[in-house]
């Protein structure tokens, strides 16, 4: 009975440090996504001709290929 135990608690704290890890290195591209994207918007509210919101998520659309292909692997 207490290999259970502690093979479950185990197992429970593997997974709380694998999510922690998981959040941590999504939260800044979430962060730096939006600032991006809004920066670039006013940017081009400003100056029409630039479009640097569809330049800027471009360079995010190269930054999310192997994100698209991990989640398309796993999932």
């Amino acid at each position: 009975m207490g290999d259970w135990i502690k093979k479950f608690v185990l197992n429970r704290f593997l997974y709380i440090v694998l999510l922690l890890v998981l959040c941590i290195g999504i939260f800044p591209f979430v962060i730096l996504y939006s600032v991006t994207m809004w920066l670039g918007g006013l940017w081009d509210k400003v100056s029409p001709k630039s479009k640097l919101a569809s330049k800027i998520e471009g360079v995010w659309n190269l930054i999310g290929i192997p994100y698209d292909a991990l989640v398309k692997l796993v999932g």
